[in-house]
């Protein structure tokens, strides 16, 4: 009979589940065997003592111990307890939370627009208003030449020549179109600021607009414009020049002022 076998037996005569023939060959088995019979006597001794103590264990019933622990004073009956009356915060309504928004919604973009109208100049302001009184007719011919650019379609005709100075650059553009045009002169702010735009021709259907970094003009019919730009840096940088025809680009160039 091997080990496994006879503490099952023994595990088994303790719950009471062996058979009285198992019984009787275990004990035979133990009378050759006494280290495993003193060990049988050991774990009936502690099975005894465990009964011992479920037999003396007090049977609680919880749910009436709990019960009896609660002091049930503290729990009137509906007709004497207070009515708690709840009052809503005006901030639960969604209306006044969602008026409240609106209006600092409103009041954020008119600080908003405020604080970037400079950076956009004359955004829908015609040529008559963007006079400027920084034009020296005598000032063009005495300043450096950078480049002059040419260009003729049937769509359109433009002549971009800049001059340049420490101070300032001087773009005289001549734009011609029979049909709406977009004009752009695109620059880095970091190098350059607009100062003033002029149109000498003063025709009512063209718009210019100024912004931190390019110029546009819309341009209807024949114009001449006059554009000074601070030369913040007097170091070589490219001012691009183009033409979109329905915001497609009929024509790009490129001038490099400050050279020397």
């Amino acid at each position: 009979m091997t080990e496994k076998i006879i503490i099952e037996k023994l595990y088994r005569k303790l719950d009471g589940e062996l058979p009285e023939n198992e019984y009787r060959e275990l004990l035979e088995y133990m009378i050759k065997n006494p280290s495993l019979g003193q060990k049988m006597k050991g774990w009936e001794s502690v099975k005894a003592l465990l009964d011992k103590e479920k037999n003396n264990a007090i049977d609680v019933d919880l749910k009436k111990e709990i019960l009896s622990r609660i002091n049930m004073e503290t729990y009137k009956t509906k007709e004497n307890k207070q009515e708690i009356k709840i009052v809503r915060s005006i901030w639960a309504r969604p209306s006044i939370r969602f008026g409240f928004a609106f209006i600092l919604g409103v009041f954020a973009g008119i600080i908003l627009f405020a604080f970037f109208k400079n950076d956009f100049k004359g955004s829908r302001e015609g040529t008559p208003e963007m006079k400027g009184t920084l034009y020296n007719p005598n000032s063009f011919d005495n300043m450096k030449t950078a480049d002059l650019l040419q260009y003729e379609s049937p769509l359109a005709k433009a002549i971009c020549d800049v001059h340049y100075s420490n101070r300032i650059v001087e773009i005289r553009l001549d734009l011609s179109s029979l049909y709406p045009v977009k004009s752009t002169l695109e620059f880095d702010f970091n190098n350059f600021e607009v100062l003033n735009i002029q149109n000498i021709t003063v025709n009512d259907q063209t718009t210019a607009i100024a912004a931190s970094s390019f110029v546009q003009i819309n341009n209807v019919g024949d114009n001449k414009f006059i554009i000074q730009l601070l030369n913040k840096n007097k170091l070589p940088h490219n001012i691009d020049f183009k033409i979109f025809q329905n915001d497609s680009p009929i024509y790009q160039n490129s001038v490099q002022v400050n050279k020397e």
